[in-house]
């Protein structure tokens, strides 16, 4: 994510008076689905006495694993294009929602995620349906990102 993304992001809403909130997802990478085969040893502890050398498929990503970043990511912007979002061509991390009179804007690092948007009811009907899938926090009023209060 570029600063100067979140700059401009952040100017266009105090400049039009759109709300801004912050949200958190929590375990974000373990929301993410790996999309090659991946094995890893037996995690100590849990090790099997009858089968010391069988190894386990991760069927999900876990922290730790260099894939679990894209698979996380992949998950998200999924979910937000079945939203009506569109990906921004020239940042991954803008996403972009139109329709009517509404329009959202939604920044994304990592698992941090900024929205500002025309309308706080769409806000919240957003944040409802991100919760069917993602263990997601909603922060409030977005007051500090990335170094920029």
């Amino acid at each position: 994510m570029k600063i100067a993304r979140v700059r401009l992001v952040l100017s266009l809403a105090v400049t039009r008076g759109w709300c801004l909130r912050q949200l958190d997802v929590q375990n974000a990478f373990l929301h993410g689905v790996l999309e090659h085969e991946v094995y890893m040893r037996q995690p100590l502890g849990f090790e099997s006495s009858k089968h010391p050398c069988f190894v386990c498929k991760l069927k999900k990503a876990i922290y730790g694993l260099k894939q679990a970043p894209s698979a996380w990511y992949s998950e998200l912007s999924s979910r937000l294009v079945a939203l009506g979002f569109t990906p921004s061509k020239s940042d991954m991390s803008l996403f972009v929602y139109r329709r009517g009179k509404v329009e959202i804007y939604m920044l994304i690092y990592v698992d941090d995620i900024i929205v500002t948007s025309s309308s706080q009811d769409a806000v919240k009907v957003l944040i409802e349906a991100l919760k069917k899938d993602f263990a997601l926090k909603d922060l409030g009023d977005l007051h500090y990102f990335l170094g920029t209060e």
